[in-house]
């Protein structure tokens, strides 16, 4: 088995540096909200309708038009407590479901797949849009609430200095091998400030065909802010050189290569009141891989690189990063951080 061009990419370099192989994820704007007044009706009930309607345009075979709710979440607060009621009287058909579709972000540019099913998902500052579809006559109805990003429920707001443990994953595996690592990391939130650590072996892929490849240490540093249960800055990642396993071949011995990755990113991680998280993310990083001395005589010794994207959600990977988090108590949050396993 001779392999020269397969990537043993690490932890978040086998979600984004695979993909760079010829995938390029569109970017997403993120910032940190600036706190403005409460709009006049906040926290009362928001109503947004949406329907289908008869077509009044001249084109063969088109007889509905859909006419989309217009929304906006205004800087500094978020939406949440959802209730939609969808109808079709053609059909005679309702539901109270929300789909991976019902709700569209003009600012991300992207569905919303994160409310599927999830009435107290959390929508972010922005423009949106609700969608509907049926028969002309079809009419969907989405309420919600504003709430100010400082009284959302997350971490207490206690003086002094709070630990937080938060693992993400993805909501649904990519790959062949269907691979989806679970990341930890540990932030420290002191008087609105967040600092945050990742040291943690990230189990590697299972790539088959007798392919082994040791687990991923990743190290990292975070510097960012709190505002409400939102989490906003940058990581700087590492992940440090390992080995990946090739068996040999006819009249080719086994041999191995050295991979190794550096990350830049930032994130929207938000903390809900039920102990799920929700993390958008927006950097590049570089991987380098060396191939040892026994590998085929064109790729011996030799060292390569290459840049990826690190943007979640995108075309190819759709959702939010999802997981859970965890303040530690007290008399636990003044020792020093645990390393992560």
């Amino acid at each position: 088995m001779i392999i020269s061009s397969f990537k043993c990419a690490p932890g978040m370099f086998v979600l984004g540096g695979l993909l760079a192989a010829g995938i390029s994820l569109p970017s997403t704007a993120y910032g940190a909200e600036t706190r403005q007044k409460p709009p006049a009706n906040s926290g009362t009930v928001h109503t947004v309708t949406a329907s289908v309607e008869h077509s009044t345009e001249r084109v063969a075979g088109k007889q509905a038009t859909l006419v989309p709710g217009k929304f906006k979440v205004p800087e500094g607060f978020s939406a949440s407590q959802f209730r939609y009621r969808w109808a079709d009287p053609k059909t005679g058909r309702e539901s109270d479901r929300i789909t991976a579709t019902t709700v569209y972000s003009v600012t991300q540019r992207r569905y919303m797949s994160e409310l599927k099913d999830n009435p107290n998902a959390v929508l972010p500052p922005g423009d949106y849009k609700l969608v509907v579809g049926g028969l002309p006559g079809a009419i969907g109805n989405l309420t919600y609430r504003l709430t100010p990003l400082a009284d959302q429920a997350g971490p207490p707001a206690e003086d002094g200095e709070r630990i937080i443990d938060v693992e993400t994953w993805l909501t649904k595996p990519v790959g062949d091998n269907n691979y989806n690592p679970k990341f930890k990391a540990i932030y420290v939130v002191r008087q609105g400030q967040v600092t945050g650590t990742i040291d943690q072996l990230v189990e590697a892929p299972n790539y088959g065909n007798g392919i082994t490849c040791d687990p991923l240490p990743h190290r990292g540093t975070f510097t960012g802010r709190i505002e409400g249960n939102v989490i906003t800055g940058k990581w700087e990642v590492d992940i440090l050189p390992h080995k990946m396993r090739i068996p040999g071949g006819t009249n080719q011995p086994p041999y191995d290569r050295t991979d190794s990755s550096k990350m830049k990113y930032d994130i929207r991680l938000t903390l809900n009141a039920d102990g799920s998280v929700s993390q958008t993310t927006k950097g590049t990083g570089e991987g380098r891989w060396t191939w040892g001395s026994t590998a085929p005589r064109e790729i011996a010794n030799k060292t390569d690189s290459t840049t990826f994207d690190w943007n979640v959600p995108g075309e190819h990977i759709p959702d939010p990063l999802t997981g859970r988090w965890k303040q530690r108590p007290a008399s636990r949050a003044t020792a020093a951080p645990e390393k992560t396993r």
